[in-house]
């Protein structure tokens, strides 16, 4: 199997209290992201305010059989609308890597990824998209989409606990052939974000990110 990277996960921006694929120049993340049926783990670094590259690690796990894949990751801010109260942003993902896979047959190949997240956000509502695209020509082909909604009952200031309640929706047919719902609470603090929530299958869910 591949060797996972341990993380934590964060950033953001100055301006929203949510968690971007690119952040500030020399900005860097470290990244958990930790479900039953799923696990995506980053260390990302910003080089600039468009573009971040580093390592990423999904697992996905289905009837006890894991799909590791492990890849040099791209990302790119295509486009950020700042409104007067709002912000909304469209990134790019791509990545090249290995595979591994017990659920089809286990071995070891190449393996690509592809994708892209839409936001739009105040400082008391939240909405995303998110799609990614997996392939090994040998092992197997994942697809994933993720799409929350969430609002905030109260403002804070940057240096002060902020607090979310969130609904989260996400589909992957090739590992669970129903949509999973799960309801969840989003904490930042300064430089750390915590997501805590449980599924409607009582799959439970545990994210944590930083960025320095």
């Amino acid at each position: 199997m591949l060797i996972r990277f341990v993380g934590i996960l964060l950033f953001l921006s100055t301006f929203p209290v949510f968690a971007h694929p690119v952040i500030y120049k020399d900005g860097i993340v470290v990244s958990s992201s930790n479900m039953q049926s799923y696990s995506d783990n980053q260390l990302m670094y910003s080089w600039s305010n468009r573009w971040s590259t580093g390592l990423n690690h999904w697992r996905f796990t289905k009837e006890d059989k894991n799909t590791e894949l492990g890849f040099l990751k791209l990302n790119h801010l295509l486009y950020r609308h700042n409104g007067e109260s709002s912000q909304g942003n469209i990134y790019l993902h791509g990545g090249v890597g290995i595979a591994d896979s017990e659920i089809e047959k286990r071995q070891t190949n190449d393996a690509y990824m592809t994708g892209f997240e839409v936001d739009w956000e105040t400082r008391t509502l939240f909405t995303a998209f998110k799609y990614y695209y997996f392939t090994s020509p040998k092992v197997t082909d994942i697809s994933m989409a993720q799409a929350r909604v969430g609002f905030s009952p109260y403002e804070a200031g940057f240096e002060q606990l902020q607090s979310w309640f969130m609904l989260q929706a996400m589909i992957m047919p090739e590992v669970e052939s129903e949509v999973i719902l799960t309801p969840m609470l989003r904490f930042f603090y300064k430089n750390v974000l915590w997501e805590i929530g449980s599924s409607t299958k009582g799959e439970w869910m545990l994210n944590l990110m930083v960025h320095h």
